[in-house]
């Protein structure tokens, strides 16, 4: 009986240290990266996964609006439309792409077009103030200078101290023959500008209509 007893015994001390040396070697094995990924550390690992999959497919993106500006700076016009279709299809929600389409068929003159593309672009992100202007701008060139004034005002909101915006606002104006509101906003580029030239001219042809 009593070695039965001693057996018994024995075998429960053989069991806990078995599950104690089991415990410290999964202990071990998750300092050295061998242990079973858990739930939570999985879910952990697919979003550092995502997000830096989403960062390389932004630099990829940054790189290939760079091309385009460099090649429209060399003047190959052809080739980088062609690099910007090529990238709606890989990046169709990416307003930028659709930006940069808008203002390379500007260049063109082909106003539908730019106008159709910036439209996109601001329907991806209608919190960009370049968007709108580039829209007014496409307007302005197909004279529709009451959706070109709308989209140049627009622009305004987000930044009303860049010149340009304020002398596009005074050309759509000027075409809408709203002669007095066009003063005033030649008069707001010159405050940012005074000394350019342009603007100067504009608003002694403007004061010249009203007088």
């Amino acid at each position: 009986m009593f070695q039965v007893v001693l057996v018994l015994a024995l075998a429960g001390i053989l069991v806990l240290l078995f599950k104690k040396f089991h415990l410290v070697a999964s202990q071990g094995g998750a300092k050295d990266g061998l242990a079973v990924k858990t739930p939570l550390s999985a879910k952990i690992q697919d979003k550092q996964k995502k997000r830096e999959e989403a960062l390389k497919k932004k630099l990829e993106l940054e790189k290939a609006l760079e091309r385009v500006r460099s090649l429209k700076r060399k003047g190959e016009i052809e080739k980088a439309e062609k690099v910007l279709l090529k990238l709606l299809s890989l990046f169709p929600q990416r307003a930028e792409v659709f930006y940069e389409l808008g203002l390379l068929y500007l260049e063109q003159k082909k106003y539908k077009n730019a106008i159709s593309a910036l439209k996109t672009a601001i329907r991806r992100d209608s919190e960009n103030g370049f968007f709108y202007h580039a829209l007014g701008l496409a307007y302005l060139k197909s004279k529709d200078y009451r959706r070109a004034a709308e989209n140049f005002d627009k622009a305004l909101h987000f930044n009303n101290k860049i010149a340009y915006r304020w002398a596009d606002l005074a050309l759509a104006l000027i075409g809408l023959e709203r002669f007095k509101e066009a003063r005033e906003a030649i008069k707001q580029a010159l405050e940012v500008e005074p000394h350019n030239v342009r603007y100067r001219a504009i608003l002694e042809s403007v004061e010249r209509k009203i007088h």
